[in-house]
């Protein structure tokens, strides 16, 4: 019984082995590149059929909505400004319809792991203290960084390189909660 067993084990091994060594020489392994895939039309691939996404910042901006104060100093000596938030304020991700892939991980990938589905103001929050000097008026703005990206879907191809697909998609992310600060002469007012 021990021998046949044995026997049966080499045979199976055989056969799996011969089974592994038929597949052409030219064949590349399956590779699962992930849904959020990082591609670049023209560029050189390897499976033709894997598939990824090609995408750009359209532009990057502050967007102030978490609110703005001004504050003037007529004193001698600098004073801080700060203010409280009174209402939360959150900027949220805006995609196109039809994106079936996590686009915040090929958003990361590509440029920056700051770039967030939401980011709040909360209410009571503390924005500040920046120093106001003597004589001047400061304007501060409370807000968001946040791009605006383009993209598009791509096919690895049988010229080995990646094409696009027409299928497209946009999203606008905030990166960064971020202050701005300007400050002027103080005009007098009569």
């Amino acid at each position: 019984m021990k021998i046949a067993t044995r026997a049966a084990i080499a045979a199976t091994t055989l056969a799996v082995a011969a089974g592994l060594t038929a597949a052409p020489a030219t064949a590349l392994p399956v590779r699962d590149m992930g849904t959020a895939n990082p591609t670049t039309i023209g560029a050189v691939c390897s499976n033709p059929g894997d598939t990824g996404q090609t995408i750009q910042i359209d532009r990057t901006y502050f967007d102030s909505s978490a609110g703005t104060w001004t504050v003037s100093n007529y004193n001698s000596t600098p004073i801080p400004l700060t203010r409280s938030i009174t209402e939360k304020k959150t900027s949220e991700w805006k995609v196109s319809a039809g994106v079936d892939f996590p686009i915040l991980d090929l958003i990361k990938i590509s440029f920056s792991t700051s770039y967030s589905k939401s980011s709040s103001y909360e209410v009571g929050e503390v924005v500040g203290p920046y120093d106001v000097a003597p004589g001047t008026t400061a304007v501060m703005r409370a807000g968001w960084v946040v791009s605006d990206f383009f993209g598009e879907k791509t096919v690895c191809g049988t010229d080995r390189t990646w094409h696009g697909t027409g299928q497209t998609f946009t999203a606008t992310l905030p990166a960064e909660r971020h202050v701005e600060i300007s400050t002027r002469q103080n005009i007098r007012f009569d």
